[in-house]
């Protein structure tokens, strides 16, 4: 997609920002003949799909105006590394437990040049309760998919208080999910805030962002999770 395409869907960005973009692209298809990152196998549909749908986060990055953003669960990268493209600003974690997967997006890292973005290799369920990630980060966004009382569990420990969570969600019956979920959030210490709508360029429809504010601190006698499930491609 050009710049005025990207422009038309609603995604402003700077020439530097829109040929890292470009990059990246080209580096995640490069990588998916040798690992599988993603189910999309042509240029357009990942600009469509992975890039809108990665800077549909601007707005609530322009909202808060966070230091540090925590990827939980990257896979091939996204929406941490398109944000990184935008964003230099911002410095941003990306944290998977597959080795395979983060070595790939450490290459794209190093080829595209992004001295804002960083790897993390571990399970979240383990690290969220390490010194070094606990309660650190300003918003922490997770693509997982999982029931809000499993994501917000995960993601709250890594979250400072003050700051925010982002679910992306179904837009189909995410209302009843969020009722569902109230006591388990606020367990985590997370109130939900608002629901961030946008729509996909082409036929790929509406997508949602379930968005919550660290209110207080995690519980320390919350149990730990049994674990995320793996994310299929994207």
């Amino acid at each position: 997609m050009t710049r005025d395409e990207l422009a038309a869907a609603g995604v402003h960005v700077e020439r530097a920002a829109h040929e890292r973009l470009k990059l990246f692209v080209e580096l995640l298809l490069e990588e998916n003949t040798k690992l599988n990152l993603t189910s999309i196998r042509e240029p357009r549909a990942v600009w469509e799909v992975h890039i809108c749908d990665a800077l549909s986060l601007l707005p609530l990055l322009d909202v808060l105006r966070p230091e540090s953003l925590l990827d939980l669960g990257t896979g091939g990268g996204i929406p941490g590394l398109p944000l990184a493209c935008v964003r230099t600003d911002l410095v941003i974690t990306l944290l998977d437990s597959v080795r395979k997967k983060l070595l790939a997006v450490n290459g794209m890292i190093d080829r595209i040049g992004l001295p804002n973005a960083r790897v993390a290799l571990g399970r979240a369920e383990t690290l969220a309760h390490e010194r070094a990630f606990r309660e650190k980060y300003d918003a922490a966004v997770v693509r997982a998919v999982a029931g809000l009382p499993t994501l917000a569990e995960y993601a709250s420990g890594f979250v400072r208080r003050g700051g925010q969570c982002w679910f992306e969600k179904a837009a189909t019956a995410v209302e009843q999910e969020i009722a569902a979920a109230e006591r388990a959030a606020g367990a985590c210490g997370l109130k939900f805030a608002k629901l961030h709508r946008f729509m996909l360029p082409g036929d790929h429809g509406e997508r949602v962002v379930a968005v919550y504010e660290k209110r207080g601190l995690l519980r320390k006698d919350l149990p730990r999770a049994v674990g995320l499930p793996k994310r299929k491609p994207l």
